[in-house]
């Protein structure tokens, strides 16, 4: 064969290719024009070389170029995706009260009704409700205690002659058995009257008071059961300094 024998010759750039399946593939018979785009798939580099070049000699060419082989990289199959956490539902739920506040005498009572629904549940559908934030001389409850899905109760607030007359604020919260999910509202009360008279002494906030003291507050008597100071009878809670005498 007369001349030089071209043998087109495939240098390829450092680096490994990874997380993909590799093929070989040999083009053969047909030749690219230099500057003609090459298949967005074929990403091994090729230079065209005489037989008899040098290693350094190829390294530093920039002739035409001829695919002689190259590599495919073809996708490599992979299992469903998760669901995000996003598409996961988490159990929720909601608590409203109607009306969401009432005015009473002291010594009378009032209702509401509690309304709850479910948005996500799985398989929970009982709800459990309580009420907090009752002062003292007030009674509130939830009528059924626990209600299943979207549904209906009663709130019956009641209050006794000697309350506080002021404005409370009730609270009834709704969880979904077996779950976090919890929702709240909230039940302004104002009880209006006179406030009943005491012969026991006031309490003070800036006073110590000793085991056996008694002091009158917001129409009850107390009595403290170890050294206090500067803690309002009523916000202690049953295990707290002060016992609740009742009113006055």
């Amino acid at each position: 064969m007369a001349g030089p024998v071209r043998a087109p010759l495939r240098a390829l750039l450092a680096g490994a290719v990874t997380a993909a399946a590799i093929a070989g593939v040999a083009l053969t018979g047909t030749v690219h024009a230099a500057g003609t785009p090459l298949p967005a798939q074929v990403f091994a580099p090729y230079v065209e070389a005489q037989a008899d070049d040098s290693l350094s000699k190829l390294a530093s060419q920039s002739g035409d170029k001829y695919p002689a082989m190259a590599f495919l990289q073809a996708a490599t199959a992979s299992s469903s995706p998760s669901p995000s956490a996003s598409s996961v539902q988490v159990p929720a739920i909601q608590v409203q009260v109607g009306p969401s506040s009432g005015t009473v005498t002291a010594g009378s009572s009032t209702t509401a009704t509690v309304s709850t629904a479910i948005i996500n549940n799985g398989s929970n559908t009982s709800i459990a409700m309580t009420v907090s934030g009752v002062p003292v001389g007030v009674t509130a409850s939830v009528s059924p205690s626990s209600v299943n899905g979207s549904s209906s109760a009663a709130l019956s607030v009641s209050t006794v002659s000697a309350v506080v007359p002021g404005t409370y604020t009730l609270t009834v919260k709704g969880t979904l058995t077996g779950t976090s999910a919890t929702s709240s509202a909230t039940y302004t009360l104002t009880v209006t009257g006179t406030a009943p008279a005491c012969s026991t002494a006031s309490w003070g906030g800036t006073q110590v008071y000793t085991a056996g003291n008694t002091v009158s507050w917001k129409g009850h008597r107390w009595s403290a059961k170890w050294w206090t100071l500067g803690e309002e009878p009523g916000t202690t809670g049953q295990w707290g300094v002060w016992q609740d005498l009742g009113t006055c």
